[in-house]
């Protein structure tokens, strides 16, 4: 069975960018809302690679109101898709979608490194009522690739069914 294809190559190749502010902006959101002020952050990003582009995320993330790191860094991404990759917020809902199962990952992917059971992972999740949850669990605790290559494979394989081959 074939899908329909819903995003161009060049789409996703910008929503893959997205993927990665996202992320920064989900880090940042979640040290905002631990009361972390807006100068510890830019002191931290400022010597990473892309530092302006994620000095202006720290700047967005501290501007904005929000109560839910989650619910925040979707929108986030729901947004740089919209300026970033010129996607429609109609056509949004099947990258966030993928944005989430990457977010999944990641998430998974920090209860196994801090030694939590595969099960008690799962068992967070259990609110998702979700196969592909579990499969996404399942994957990052058989895998041994790094925290960034084992999200950016979650997207990539969400997305790649669903996106035109030039």
């Amino acid at each position: 069975t074939s899908q329909k294809s819903v995003y161009t190559a060049q789409e996703y190749g910008s929503m893959t960018l997205c993927v990665g502010m996202s992320d920064t902006a989900m880090h940042v959101a979640s040290k905002k809302l631990a009361g972390t002020p807006i100068e510890e952050m830019n002191d931290y990003y400022r010597p990473h690679e892309n530092a302006r582009l994620n000095l202006a995320t720290v700047e967005k993330v501290y501007a904005d109101s929000f109560t839910s790191e989650w619910d925040y860094t979707l929108s986030f991404f729901n947004e740089c898709a919209l300026n970033l990759a010129n996607v429609p917020a109609k056509r949004v809902g099947m990258a966030g979608y993928c944005m989430q199962n990457g977010m999944i990952s990641d998430l998974a992917y920090a209860f196994k490194q801090s030694g939590t059971t595969k099960q008690d992972a799962q068992s967070y999740f259990a609110a998702f009522k979700s196969e592909t949850v579990n499969s996404i669990v399942d994957k990052v605790y058989a895998s041994s690739d790094n925290r960034a290559e084992m999200k950016l494979d979650v997207w990539n394989s969400c997305m790649s069914p669903i996106t035109a081959s030039e």
